[in-house]
């Protein structure tokens, strides 16, 4: 019995001495300071998961600072952007569709995190953990969103994470059909990331709904009504795309919807 209680007072302590280390580290993460983030993280970042595109390209940069909100939709330059390749900021802001610009939400209700929240779990590839001002320092998201904003990303970005794939690979035989620098491979290694950020994205939102709960209260109550209806439209968007994409892929590109 009595070797019985000291494994048990061990293990206690154990446990205790692993959830006070795993509380001080989200006090440091929680607490440090937004110029900890500067832009070269995400800058750097972009780089690695896209070497194909940074090591071959012929234009001056490979990366770029991408509004989240466009600015003729009321975007602005603080905490509204994120760093993605030339060739998927082209994609998502100048190509024909631009999804980026054109696939607003139908339902905007609540402030300008869960609208970005929403979009980037739309429409951009790959987890984001940080926004930018534009071209300078960043900010986790963690603490900056409300709970009800990393909720609505997290939907998003899980419903959709197939079609977005889909949709760039696509992206890139129309430029191949046009005879336009393609960047398929990049397109392949990301599916890689993307599906890594997403699994860890998971873990992080549901940290994050608890964090910025208590982070941003009255931002995470007052958002519940939009984060409902848009988390409904990002599963539709996903599903439906998802479907859409597929036809077009059986059919060889006979069938659009």
């Amino acid at each position: 019995m009595l070797i019985t209680h000291s494994h048990k007072t061990q293990d206690k302590t154990e446990n205790m001495k692993s959830f006070t280390l795993s509380l001080c580290l989200l006090l440091a993460v929680i607490s440090s300071p937004a110029e900890a983030m500067t832009k070269m993280i995400g800058k750097g970042y972009c780089s690695i998961r896209h070497p194909v595109e940074s090591l071959t390209t012929t234009r001056t940069v490979s990366c770029e600072s991408q509004h989240v909100i466009q600015r003729q939709s009321g975007g602005s330059d603080i905490k509204n952007t994120i760093w993605i390749s030339a060739t998927e900021h082209h994609y998502l802001d100048r190509s024909i569709d631009k999804p980026w610009d054109k696939e607003r939400p139908w339902f905007n209700i609540g402030n300008s995190s869960l609208e970005r929240a929403y979009m980037q779990g739309v429409y951009a590839r790959g987890f984001h953990f940080i926004t930018y001002d534009h071209h300078a320092n960043g900010v986790p998201t963690l603490w900056a969103w409300d709970g009800a904003s990393h909720l609505t990303y997290a939907v998003g970005a899980t419903f959709n994470v197939i079609t977005k794939e889909l949709s760039y690979l696509g992206y890139q035989i129309e430029r191949m059909k046009k005879g336009q620098e393609t960047q398929f491979a990049d397109a392949l290694i990301g599916i890689i990331f993307n599906l890594m950020e997403l699994g860890i994205g998971i873990a992080y939102s549901i940290l994050g709904i608890i964090v910025g709960t208590i982070f941003n209260p009255i931002d995470t109550v007052l958002n519940i009504p939009g984060a409902v209806l848009l988390s409904a439209e990002a599963m539709v968007e996903g599903v439906a795309n998802t479907i859409s994409d597929l036809i077009a892929i059986v059919t060889l590109g006979f069938v659009v919807l």
